[in-house]
């Protein structure tokens, strides 16, 4: 099996921006979907593309190194890979370990991929494609393409390339490749009409995932590991889950923010809880917090954010603004289409997200940063 660069059963690494979480709770049916489609691929030798879309922080690195150990338990090969291995052959080749780009086939038949081995006989040897190199083996591949935003954007195929990547995506989506074969992707919320650009624009309803906040008690579960496990608290921990329940809604980022600081606060005094050492890793969560706000809203002036901030609700619990509401505010300091492509960035990053018959900021603490910082009035 193809070792996997993010995954060892012997060694975890764990990066708080990203990446795998140290205590993972919830996601539990999009987990479920994930070994069905795995268990299924197998049985018919096919797969598909299963792809996880979110906003920043919402935890998809964390949910594809959780889908990427269920693979490697039951034998699957796996390796990561960047949109260039869709069509460069040699990129492919790299990432899955492989040398050279050739098939070496003699009277006695097909060697296999060309590994720098001396043969006596006359040899042929044929150059590789994509669709090759992926149809040559017997063991499940998982594919995990993270950050899959960038097909549209930075790493966009072009020319030949885009027609490349279209059909070895449908093969893939398709299960064509006599092989169980299935591309793991997450992005961003732009990262679906990314491969609907390269013709994929349908999807299983129970293989697309739009990823959202943990539930109440996923949420409660992540923060007392960190209190018990991490911080070795003593006696009832129930105090410090509800102050720390109440600032994260359920985002795996603002955990993440303020568990760290909690179980060290914890740490420091013996695993004794009092009311000042709560306060501190409260405040230290949030500016971790509002830290996580202002990188989401760099791509955006300030008028920008001012404008946007003007035409949302004075609070997040109050009735999502309408899309010809803020539209109408756009407009009001933009030209048409720079108002309606300002929309659309504001959506795809994940600052905006429909809710109901309108248009929320997902995350209420964001709504108030964003109202206390650019309308302040």
């Amino acid at each position: 099996m193809t070792k996997s660069r993010r995954y060892s059963k012997k060694r975890l690494t764990v990066t708080f921006d990203r990446g795998p979480a140290k205590y993972f709770h919830g996601r539990k049916q999009v987990l479920h979907n994930f070994r069905e489609l795995a268990r299924h691929s197998v049985e018919v030798e096919g797969g598909t593309i299963f792809l996880i879309q979110g906003a920043p922080g919402v935890g998809k690195s964390a949910l594809l190194y959780e889908c990427e150990k269920m693979a490697q338990d039951s034998g699957w090969e796996i390796t990561e890979i960047d949109p260039p291995g869709l069509w460069d052959p040699d990129q492919l080749l790299r990432y899955l370990g492989k040398k050279g780009g050739l098939i070496v086939k003699n009277v006695l038949g097909e060697v296999g991929f060309q590994a720098g081995v001396k043969l006596d006989a006359e040899v042929e040897r044929f150059h590789l494609t994509t669709l090759d190199i992926l149809k040559h083996g017997k063991k499940p591949l998982l594919l995990i393409l993270d950050e899959a935003q960038m097909l549209g954007t930075t790493s966009k195929p072009l020319g030949g390339r885009a027609e490349i990547a279209s059909i070895v995506l449908k093969a893939i989506h398709n299960g064509t490749l006599n092989r169980p074969v299935i591309l793991l992707a997450a992005g961003l919320n732009e990262t679906r009409a990314a491969f609907g650009k390269l013709g994929i624009s349908r999807f299983s309803q129970q293989y697309m995932i739009e990823l959202g906040a943990l539930n109440r008690n996923s949420e409660r579960a992540i923060i007392q590991d960190w209190i018990i496990k991490e911080g070795r608290a003593k006696g009832d921990i129930t105090e410090w889950i509800d102050a720390i329940a109440q600032e994260t809604h359920g985002w795996p980022q603002h955990i993440q923010a303020y568990v760290k600081p909690a179980s060290d606060q914890l740490k420091a005094n013996s695993g004794i809880m009092t009311l000042e050492r709560l306060d501190v890793a409260l405040e230290a969560g949030r500016e971790g917090r509002k830290g996580y706000y202002k990188q989401r809203t760099d791509d955006f002036r300030g008028d920008q954010l001012h404008c946007l901030a003007r035409c949302i609700p004075k609070s997040p619990r109050e009735k999502p603004a309408g899309y010809r509401d803020i539209m109408s505010s756009l407009k009001k300091e933009y030209d048409k289409i720079e108002a309606q492509e300002l929309f659309s960035d504001f959506e795809k990053k994940g600052i905006l997200e429909k809710s109901g018959m309108g248009y929320a900021v997902p995350i209420p603490s964001m709504h108030t940063w964003l109202k206390d910082t650019y309308d302040p009035e």
